[in-house]
């Protein structure tokens, strides 16, 4: 599958004010580059994906999410709070686990024990343990890993569809906009740097145009995240 695009090739460039059915395949194939990037940029940018977004690397262990002893909000049972919002019911089917610590390097599957050894509440991001399956050990200590896990996040109830194009559908209107007009920003900055343009008595339109892209872009991703431009 292709990099997930969360708005299409056709918006960006209507955004430029350009016309999708006369301009050149390469200026679409330039526009569908800079839509990928622009969708990464909204996910780094929000940590709203609108796609189910795996966090950790399924074969290696060290990038999963990880939690110390102190990261526990109580051990009755040991309560913790993801640090991504939006996760999706855990799936072993779809690569998802969660291990319990058993030892100094040793680790237990738990994934199919829903309900015995664990449960997550996906609204309130809340995942509990219910066994601390390595107390009252000699190694047992304030900065100890007891849990670790590979899952995904995502929209819970929107109706999304990956295409195997890479564009994502049913991403709401106003993100579709927002990632548009990054890329549309950044695929103007591009021709401005490849063309040079000279003064045609456009460039004060044109840069207003892209002042109104930018500031859409960072009204939305404002909005998404809970944080405002100073």
């Amino acid at each position: 599958m292709a990099d997930v695009r969360y708005a299409t090739t056709d918006a960006v460039i209507r955004a430029l004010d350009l016309d999708p059915n006369t301009v050149q395949d390469s200026l679409k194939t330039r526009a569908e580059s800079r839509v990928e990037s622009a969708t990464q940029k909204w996910i780094n940018r929000t940590n709203q994906p609108f796609h189910p977004k795996r966090v950790g690397d399924q074969s290696d262990p060290r990038t999963w999410e990880v939690y110390d002893v102190q990261d526990a909000l109580s051990w009755h049972p040991a309560t913790i709070i993801l640090d991504n919002a939006n996760p999706l019911p855990i799936d072993p089917t779809e690569g998802d686990t969660i291990e319990v610590r058993t030892g100094r390097d040793e680790w237990e599957d738990v994934t199919d024990e829903e309900g015995d050894a664990w449960t997550l509440d996906p609204r309130r991001r809340r995942l509990r343990i219910f066994e601390r399956r390595f107390a009252h050990t000699p190694w047992d200590n304030p900065n100890t890993r007891f849990c670790r896990l590979t899952y995904r996040h995502g929209p819970l109830d929107a109706d999304v569809t990956v295409k195997d194009s890479g564009l994502v559908e049913g991403v709401p209107p106003d993100v579709a906009e927002a990632v548009a007009a990054k890329a549309a920003t950044m695929l103007a900055l591009d021709d401005d740097k490849k063309t040079s343009a000279p003064d045609n008595g456009q460039l004060t339109n044109r840069s207003t145009k892209e002042q109104a892209l930018e500031d859409t872009w960072t009204s939305t991703t404002a909005s998404y995240s809970g944080f405002s431009k100073l």
